[in-house]
């Protein structure tokens, strides 16, 4: 937003160039001029001196949050609480890592007592004899697996296999199809023995003139034609009832097989697991013995006195453990997020439940008793024509009728990248506040650089 300044100015200007005029006195041609306006307009925004968006060292589950934004709060003055039910249980088990590492540097230091070394001797008494309980059941499971040695279960599960494949093979080889076949043509011869018998037969009985020995004896033959038939009937019958014996047979004596070859299967897996088996169980009784061994020879360390060295080793454990301690209570202290400063919440970006990570922005805060302008677009061009002390004029949106007094208290060395260019940052305090101010607003800033 311009300021008048540079209109005035130039009116005064044209009005003594008018006047020069009127009086008829001569004027020189005068010189081209470069434009030079005594005012440099900028715009800014209204912020705190002192503010803060503040974050989380480590992060974790909120459980509270106790501002919201526009509130006042004290310096050290709570603003979000953490879960801190792990960290509570990680400060038991430092603490009592600390008294147990203090209490052994006073048994190293002052060496053990008589009932210390008695207790570690019994100890070491009660651990010797479960070893020898342990190698003897160790001893007796592999008595045990190498008298179930299911080697015979697979010879026997071989021999099936074989004899169900025999008969198999001997079923299949005894097809009874010819058989059935050639009891089909003898029924079919008989039953042409039998029509033609009967056909002389029934001629015979026509010719009553003949002798009746003569229909006797066709009579006769007839008879035997029919018993003929009726035995080549029953061959095929039985041979139709082999071949239907043989048909399923067949399918019974294949998953005979089958089932000998699972059972043989299962047999050689088992004698490959009894392999295995014996050999984790020797190890397992190798180790044992090994164990019960270490242990006989075992020498009481309490008879001993500490060496300087072994001191050492218990003082670091301890310093390691309080460090431990030290780390857990400042995550303990940091599990609450405070104020820094006496402030007014700006943003309140965390809620209840919530799940932050470190280094999140949770809450902006500023003491807006600081407030004061920081441009936003002074160029390379006009910064040169700015220097400290000089008077500000300061217009805001929200105020259109009143203007500010104010003055450059700082200029920015280094210049920042934005959009439009580079640009340097001057702030400027205000000679009076209005409480209609906000933080955050738009400030229109003339710069009087006479």
């Amino acid at each position: 937003m311009k300021r008048p300044y540079t209109t005035t100015i130039l009116l005064i200007l044209a009005l003594a160039v008018a006047g020069c005029q009127a009086s008829g006195q001569p004027t020189a041609t005068p010189r081209p001029q470069t434009s030079y306006a005594p005012i440099v307009s900028v715009t800014g925004e209204l912020v705190p001196a002192i503010w803060a968006t503040l974050t989380h060292k480590t992060g974790g589950e909120v459980v509270e949050v106790l501002v919201e934004p526009g509130d006042a709060v004290a310096g050290g003055a709570p603003l979000v609480l953490f879960d801190i039910g792990d960290l509570e249980l990680a400060l038991v088990t430092a603490r009592q890592e600390v008294a147990a590492q203090e209490a052994l540097l006073a048994q190293v230091r002052n060496g053990a007592t008589d009932a210390v070394i008695a207790r570690a001797d019994r100890d070491n008494a009660h651990l010797i004899e479960q070893a020898e309980i342990a190698l003897q059941v160790k001893e007796q499971q592999l008595a045990q697996a190498q008298a179930r040695d299911p080697a015979e279960d697979v010879a026997a599960a071989q021999a099936r296999v074989a004899q169900v494949r025999a008969q198999l093979a001997q079923m299949r080889a005894q097809d009874p199809t010819a058989e059935v076949d050639l009891a089909q043509v003898e029924v079919e011869r008989t039953k042409i023995a039998l029509d033609d018998t009967r056909n002389e037969y029934n001629k015979a009985l026509d010719r009553p003139w003949e002798d009746q020995d003569i229909r006797d004896g066709w009579a006769k033959q007839l008879d035997q034609a029919k018993l003929n038939h009726r035995a080549a009937q029953a061959a095929l019958d039985a041979a139709n009832n082999a071949r239907r014996v043989h048909a399923l047979s067949i399918p019974v004596l294949e998953a005979q097989l089958e089932e000998a070859q699972v059972v043989l299967s299962q047999a050689q897996d088992a004698q490959e697991a009894y392999q295995i088996t014996l050999d984790i169980l020797r190890t397992d009784i190798a180790a044992a013995e090994a164990q019960l061994a270490y242990l006989r020879a075992w020498d009481n360390p309490y008879r001993d006195q500490a060496t300087a060295e072994e001191i050492a080793q218990v003082l670091a454990r301890l310093e390691q453990a309080k460090t431990a301690v030290s780390d857990i209570e400042q995550q303990l202290s940091d599990a609450t997020l405070v104020a820094p400063f006496d402030a007014t919440i700006g943003t309140v970006d965390v809620r209840v439940g919530e799940r932050v990570a470190p280094a999140q922005p949770l809450i902006t805060l500023g003491d807006l008793d600081t407030l004061r302008v920081e441009t936003t677009d002074l160029d390379e061009i006009d910064v040169v024509r700015v220097s400290v002390g000089q008077e500000v004029a300061i217009a805001f949106d929200a105020l259109p009728d009143r203007v500010f007094d104010g003055s450059v208290t700082r200029i920015s060395p280094m210049a920042e990248s934005g959009s439009g260019g580079v640009h340097y940052t001057v702030i400027v305090e205000l000679q009076e506040m209005d409480p209609v101010l906000r933080w955050g607003m738009t400030a229109f800033v003339d710069i009087e650089t006479k």
